[in-house]
């Protein structure tokens, strides 16, 4: 069961980077046709901006899940880090996951009364719901709390067969059999 969870994170987990990726090059396509546009014929594309505001609202959430994944987050380091005793170096580390998992629970929290009031507003050049910028939140949410938990629990969520996927040195059959021997 828990193995079964861990495989469906990792593939919604390629998943993201497979769609961050997208969205980094179709927000700076978009980006680049209306400037080109705009600045080569005086004319421009009306719902570019408001596309290019989804798309790095969206990516900004995706790299802030990513970057808890790999733990790329930003760290305030007020103490040494090589120098604690192990004890006080896996309290802090637990501190941390909590910390991730608050803030995890705070935008799920928020973020879905946010979606909903904000679907009622329509962007004006595109015609979408405004909703739909803030509708990545509360999913990233949950993939902040997994994560945080994960951590927390000590569960192995076989990241290097995830980050090998990625890199194209493991396969996918890899990552959906699980395990470190998979």
């Amino acid at each position: 069961m828990l193995q079964g969870i861990v495989r469906f994170f990792n593939l919604l987990h390629i998943l993201l980077v497979v769609f961050a990726k997208i969205l980094l090059v179709v927000m700076v396509l978009t980006i680049f046709a209306n400037v080109v546009l705009r600045y080569g014929f005086s004319s421009g594309l009306q719902w570019s901006e408001e596309l290019g505001l989804l798309m790095a609202v969206w990516f900004s959430f995706i790299a802030m899940v990513l970057g808890v994944k790999q733990n790329l987050h930003i760290h305030i380091t007020l103490l040494p880090e090589n120098k604690l005793p192990p004890l006080v170096d896996m309290i802090l580390r637990k501190i941390n996951d909590c910390v991730i998992i608050f803030v995890g629970f705070i935008f799920l929290r928020w973020g879905i009364p946010l979606v909903a009031f904000t679907m009622r507003s329509i962007l004006p050049a595109s015609h979408v719901p405004a909703g739909w910028l803030y509708i990545i939140m509360p999913v990233c949410a949950v993939f902040l709390m997994y994560e945080g938990l994960t951590d927390l629990l000590g569960i192995d969520t076989d990241d290097k067969a995830v980050d090998g996927y990625l890199l194209g040195t493991v396969s996918l059959g890899r990552i959906l059999k699980g395990g470190k021997n998979g």
